[in-house]
């Protein structure tokens, strides 16, 4: 998966001083209330809690000091549990947010549909033309559309990777226009290597798109709106990289594979039916 600005699996300081933070505060608070407290257990606990001198402050540090060095360990498992909540509060926040932009996710009637636009199950790609794995990608949504006669399937025009990537989602969107959205669509994705201007009209004039009215189309503000409003859309929801799948309301990884796809689409009319 590519993305526009960072890779979604890579680490940076700011989230690992975050970690740090968090994992230090539920380790203190365990040593606090376990390895201090248990010396002296005789002791009320608003005795230990708050710190009032410097002498406590000291020996507080120097106890969570030692533990760690005895339990290293300790705070690995905390910065573990810290990300897995992360994750599930991010998850929690994305789903919302799908479905919160549900309308304009399924039916936008500026974006281009391939299958059956009166589909009972609804896929959205977030793709750019420059993205290799959008290419790998294509191969399946193309034979999802092909297997299955009631799919509906939403193409977002996401050029985040190369100038090149929005001269193509405009000509792509410019070929709509005159019908041929799919097949230049497809096209496009079965070749990366070449982006270039000369190329799209090329293309634009081997399916017998009225070239004159392609141009004016690539150049249309509506065209132009339509990118800008999928990259707000991108925005609201979380996908900051290509390719991005939604199936239905449920955000679905980049390397899914034709099978499970399939499997997504028949649980979800498995439920609908149900």
């Amino acid at each position: 998966m590519l993305l526009s600005k960072k890779n979604h699996t890579s680490y940076n300081w700011a989230t690992l001083r975050k970690s740090v933070l968090a994992g230090s505060i539920a380790l203190s608070t365990t040593i606090a209330l376990g390895t201090i407290g248990h010396a002296q257990d005789a002791t009320d606990s608003s005795t230990v809690f708050p710190l009032k001198t410097e002498e406590q402050t000291k020996a507080f540090e120097e106890a969570v000091k030692e533990y760690l060095l005895q339990n290293p360990e300790v705070i690995i498992d905390s910065l573990t549990r810290y990300q897995e909540l992360q994750a599930q509060r991010e998850e929690e926040q994305k789903q919302l947010a799908i479905t919160s932009n549900l309308e304009d996710l399924h039916n936008s009637p500026t974006s281009p549909v391939l299958g059956n636009p009166d589909g009972d199950v609804v896929l959205v790609e977030f793709f750019d033309y420059r993205c290799p794995y959008c290419h790998k990608a294509a191969s399946i949504v193309k034979q999802l559309v092909e297997d299955d006669p009631n799919l509906k399937v939403v193409m977002k025009e996401f050029p985040i990777l190369s100038p090149e990537s929005m001269i193509a989602a405009r000509a792509a969107l410019a070929a709509m226009k005159q019908g041929k959205y799919a097949a230049y669509h497809f096209a496009l994705m079965d070749s990366a290597s070449d982006l270039s201007q000369d190329r799209l009209f090329a293309l634009a004039e081997d399916l017998d798109l009225d070239l004159d009215q392609f141009k004016d189309d690539m150049k249309a503000e509506e065209v132009g709106q339509e990118i800008l409003s999928t990259r707000a859309l991108a925005q609201r929801i979380g996908a900051n990289g290509t390719p991005a799948f939604i199936v239905g309301t449920t955000s679905v990884p980049p390397n899914t594979t034709f099978e499970e796809f399939k499997a997504l689409i028949q649980s979800i009319r498995a439920k609908k039916a149900s």
